[in-house]
């Protein structure tokens, strides 16, 4: 009993020498250098954004940090159908919406609780937030007539790219500036290896830019692999040029978009880093 007493209380010692080893303080001058993500964007729906932190400790308690984000999401909605009697009429839509978010911030953190492992703090930071948006979309109905030699195939289609602009028009470019309330912990692994949560409130607000798009429609009849007719027409809403189908050109209203932007919403992050 005696001998199994001495072992336990051995490693005890031994646990606890070790645990104080890789206790970690943070002195003047130290420098890390973090990976940060953020699983939500300010709609609170998932995106893809990740940034990259450097942090530069003043003293034990206070540390100033830089940080470059990139984020890029894409939606595609892809559908298709098939009708089949005398004739087979199958249609097909395919809609794709990109959105790019950089993110450049400079901030102030003020640790104010140290245990060795844990690290807790707060602090402030701002900087520009830009959104980008874009989009393609693609729709098509074709009907096939059996015929007794070949078949006669009527396609109409639709074809739009957007820039600056989302497919429906509800996002446009946004640029502006951000300012951030936060506070996070950081939990030191091993030695110079640490992982993090952030919790912040974020002010942002800035000018929307005009969103334009490029459509054309038009509509295709062949027998076999012979091309019978086809005509199309097509519309810029940048220049507000319109083609007919005839090749007449008229000349439309061109439709703004430009404004500003406030919005205010909470940022959750993780974090993972290594200190040099």
């Amino acid at each position: 009993m005696k001998k199994l007493l001495f072992i336990v209380g051995l490693a005890l010692t031994s646990l606890t020498v070790s645990a104080q080893e890789q206790e970690v303080g943070l002195p003047a001058g130290l420098f890390t250098l973090e990976w940060k993500f953020n699983p939500f964007d300010y709609e609170s729906k998932p995106v893809k954004v990740a940034q990259l932190n450097a942090r530069m400790f003043l003293n034990d308690k206070s540390a100033v940090r830089l940080g470059v984000g990139v984020g890029f999401d894409r939606d595609t909605d892809e559908n298709s159908s098939k009708l089949e009697g005398t004739s087979t009429t199958e249609t097909f839509s395919k809609i794709t919406n990109d959105a790019l978010t950089l993110r450049f911030s400079l901030g102030y953190e003020y640790h104010f609780a140290n245990t060795g492992r844990l690290d807790f703090y707060g602090g402030l930071e701002g900087g520009y937030l830009g959104r980008f948006y874009s989009a393609t979309k693609e729709l098509s109905t074709t009907t096939i007539t059996p015929e007794t030699t070949s078949s006669i195939v009527n396609t109409t289609y639709e074809n739009a790219e957007y820039k600056k602009r989302s497919s429906d028009g509800d996002k446009v470019n946004e640029n502006g500036f951000f300012g951030s309330v936060f506070t996070g912990i950081d939990y030191y692994i091993y030695k110079k290896l640490y992982i993090g949560a952030e919790l912040g409130i974020t002010f942002n607000m800035g000018k929307k830019s005009n969103g334009n798009y490029t459509e054309v429609k038009g509509q295709r009849q062949t027998i076999g692999t012979a091309v019978v007719s086809e005509s199309a027409s097509k519309y810029s809403s940048e220049t507000g040029i319109y083609t007919a189908t005839d090749g007449t050109i008229t000349h439309r209203p061109i439709i703004e978009t430009k404004g500003t932007y406030t919005k205010v919403y909470i940022e959750p992050s993780i974090r993972i880093g290594w200190m040099f």
